[in-house]
């Protein structure tokens, strides 16, 4: 069967997408995804599964951004007066005009009274020219009468469905020919008489509305003075148009003029064509943008993506019910402390233990945690809170560890003298025996512990690694981390030792004039906090993205509850927390084992059989709506199965090796891995990839600060300096708050055909002026 090139969207939804998630799909469909090439028996599959299409293959988000086309769609909205048009009298049509019907389907607004369905039909090759694609949509459109004449524009999408889409003809193709034979005029001639020429723009129901509705007697009366009513209807005394007395004419029934001695007449468009020298389209453009204020409709919300709260249920006794508490007492989603408490079990038992689902795979059990929330959302406060424990251990620890570290020190610094005072005597086979001794004890000498670090240096973050056997947890409220990484201080992108800490790969680090720094098995955990900004910082980075840094993070951006907090809450329990740093210590105290090799946790029969079952359920979404976020899907199961190896050591303790994870425990860590992969799919889709919808957003909120209802494009790139590089960058987020309804676009052409002034933007009031 023969194939065809579209853009499908890798996501299908249930519903019809609204607000935000469609700036979400025009960004995947034109900018983030590549044309797919499919027959159309798949096609009509994946419409029939909710998945938008772009018939357009397109190089950018904008018509100018259009290739070449080969699939071209009919809206049929039945929103026309006159009788409705079913599906089977536009096949009718189809078959009158030689147009085999390659498929047709309903949309998600179809019903019975009112159906609402389109139709798709197949060139036998590719378009390529711009003109000829306009005029087979043209023909096409201009053939059912009650289809939508707005759906033109080369850059058009068109959503799926959760209704009936019949594939009708696999193998029916259209010619140019077939196009050019259509009976149905495209263009047609001007009236002899000179009346109503507007009639070529008459598929364009939008402006019969406004011609029909336009106070053409109050335009007249401005313009030609004094009026007396007659019978017929009202004559003006002067007439623009032959400069002769009580000859121009106002008919109201039909709000048309007629100058009787010129025999000319018509409509609004008409009289500014006779009276200023202007083309149709000048006419018509004048008229849009300088006569009618637009209609004004409610405009479409940049709706919140709904994520999911953290399913703070799956989490073991004490976790469960101390997150619980916590949230209580601070006023905060639950998501912040859950993750929290994840990433301070990786710190605890990182390093100790790893899950082997099978002999030939393991996963080490530390995780990287991305929280993101905006100022003032107490994540720092619910971060410092989990980890609490862990400094208290480490304290703890390195009080006890004190004094025998002081005397390791005091016996190196002496054997130290001697070495060198038995070298100077000349004494190197007694200087040989003391150095031996002295590098035993340098290796096993008692160190302070170091369980945490905040924001370092890639040189730093490799020798404290290097100092703690390789453990090292980083735990950061403001993610200055990334910035860091990303090349601060050295203008050099520096991830190795963060992607090799992530999988336990061996590090080593040769520097001039330094001894080499090696790390054999090395675990690091990281839990971070931070605002919007370092998130989109975060997606922007292409280093980032290409070497799978990003893929390597569990995102959670929980809901906020700024606004409907209160000041007197619970009191935290004393028992509950006392559990829970119990807990915490008991996985501390667990010894590294001997070696270095982290004892392994295996999988019972049963949780091993849901993890192929889950592996099963990914695997096909990699290549379908995941597609965009490979990456990160790509991992999905190990970190999964890292979930489960935390929660089962949380149950087990030392006993973790001993015991196999169970199916509970395992169901509980899938739940939790598809919660993160539900905030990664926001992360990847909306915060990181639509920088046409953050613009959007942020002129939006530049707008709503300032009073003026008018505005050029410069005007609104001035507003948002910062978020935009120049004024073109600006336009593709202006588009999109013209498409939702909040601007209105007015573009003024000057009556001698030369450069229209620049474009201006009114602001919708149904919205501003609140």
């Amino acid at each position: 069967m023969t194939k065809i090139r579209v853009h499908i969207d890798p996501k299908g939804y249930d519903e019809k997408p609204s607000g935000k998630e469609i700036g979400g799909i025009k960004s995947r469909l034109q900018k983030g995804t590549r044309p797919s090439l499919v027959t159309l028996e798949e096609l009509v599959q994946k419409i029939r599964t909710g998945h938008s299409i772009s018939p357009g293959i397109m190089e950018g988000m904008s018509a100018k951004n259009w290739k070449e086309q080969q699939l071209f769609m009919v809206d049929i909205d039945n929103e026309e007066d006159g009788p409705i048009l079913c599906i089977k009298d536009a096949r009718a049509i189809c078959r009158d005009n030689g147009l085999p019907l390659a498929f047709c389907y309903q949309t998600f607004s179809y019903t019975k009274e009112h159906p609402k369905f389109r139709l798709a039909f197949v060139m036998d090759k590719p378009i390529t020219d711009a003109g000829m694609r306009k005029h087979i949509m043209e023909t096409l459109v201009n053939l059912f009468p009650q289809s939508d004449k707005s759906c033109v524009n080369a850059d058009r999408i068109f959503h799926g469905t959760n209704k009936s889409a019949k594939l009708l003809n696999e193998n029916g193709r259209i010619s140019w020919e077939n196009i050019e034979a259509v009976s149905f005029p495209t263009r047609p001639e001007e009236h002899r008489s000179g009346h109503s020429s507007h009639t070529e723009m008459r598929s364009d129901s939008e402006l019969n509305e406004l011609v029909q509705n336009f106070d053409l007697f109050g335009y007249l009366k401005e313009r030609n003075g004094g009026f007396r009513r007659t019978s017929k209807g009202v004559v003006f005394h002067n007439c623009e148009i032959c400069k002769h007395h009580d000859n121009l004419m106002y008919v109201e029934e039909s709000n048309t003029f007629c100058c009787r001695s010129m025999d000319k007449g018509g409509s609004i468009i008409d009289y500014l064509k006779y009276t200023e020298g202007l083309t149709t389209a000048q006419a018509i453009d004048k008229l849009k943008n300088e006569l009618c204020e637009p209609v004004w409709k409610a405009p479409i919300p940049f709706e919140e993506v709904k994520l999911p709260s953290f399913p703070v249920d799956a989490l073991p006794a004490p976790l469960c019910d101390w997150v619980k508490t916590v949230a209580e007492n601070t006023e905060t989603p639950v998501d912040m402390a859950a993750v929290s408490t994840l990433a301070a079990l990786s710190c605890a038992v990182q390093g100790k233990f790893k899950i082997a689902p099978k002999r030939s795979y393991s996963e080490p059990l530390n995780l990287y945690i991305l929280i993101i929330a905006k100022s003032g959302e107490r994540k720092s406060a619910i971060v410092h809170k989990m980890a609490d424990p862990i400094y208290q251990y480490e304290r703890s620890e390195n009080r006890r560890r004190k004094e025998q570290a002081e005397i390791d020190l005091a016996n190196l610094s002496s054997w130290k003298k001697q070495i060198d005072a038995l070298e100077r005597d000349g004494k190197i086979e007694e200087a040989t025996k003391l150095r031996t001794k002295y590098r035993n004890l340098e290796d096993k000498r008692v160190k302070p512990l170091r369980l945490i670090a905040d924001d370092v240096t890639p040189e730093a973050l490799t020798s404290l690694l290097s100092e703690n056997k390789g453990i090292l947890t980083i735990i950061s409220t403001e993610g200055g981390l990334f910035d860091t990484l990303a090349g601060r201080y050295s203008n050099v992108v520096s991830i190795d030792t963060m992607l090799k800490a992530y999988s336990g790969d061996r590090i080593r680090v040769d520097r001039k004039g330094r001894e080499s720094e090696i790390v054999n098995d090395p675990a690091l955990t990281m839990l971070l906090s931070a605002q919007d900004n370092v998130l989109e910082g975060l997606m922007r980075n292409d280093v980032f993205k290409s070497r799978g840094l990003n893929a390597r993070i569990l995102y959670c951006r929980p809901k906020s509850k700024v606004g409907t907090r209160h000041f007197d809450t619970p009191e935290l329990s004393e028992e509950l927390e006392r559990e829970y740093r119990e807990l915490m210590h008991t996985l501390l105290k667990i010894p590294y084992p001997e070696g270095g090799m982290p004892k392994e946790i295996r999988l019972s029969p049963k949780a091993y059989k849901r993890v192929i079952s889950l592996f099963d359920w990914l695997e096909p979404q990699l290549v379908d709506n995941l597609e965009y976020m490979s990456d990160w899907g790509a991992k999905f199961i190990g970190n999964t199965l890292r979930i489960a190896g935390l929660l089962h050591c949380a149950i087990h303790k030392g006993e973790s090796a001993k015991i196999a994870v169970s199916l509970d425990t395992m169901n509980r860590a899938i739940e939790i891995g598809k919660y993160f992969m539900a905030h990664a799919l926001c992360a990847y889709s909306i915060m990181g990839a639509d920088r046409t919808l953050r613009g959007a957003k942020q002129i939006l909120k530049r707008l709503r600060n300032q009073d003026k209802r008018e505005l050029s494009k410069y005007d609104l790139f001035r507003l948002c300096r910062g978020e935009f590089a120049k004024a073109d960058d600006a336009k593709p987020s202006i588009d999109l708050l013209v498409e939702y309804g909040y601007l209105a676009e007015r573009t003024c052409s000057t009556s001698t055909g030369g450069r229209p002034r620049g474009s201006r933007y009114l602001l919708n009031p149904l919205f501003f002026d609140k």
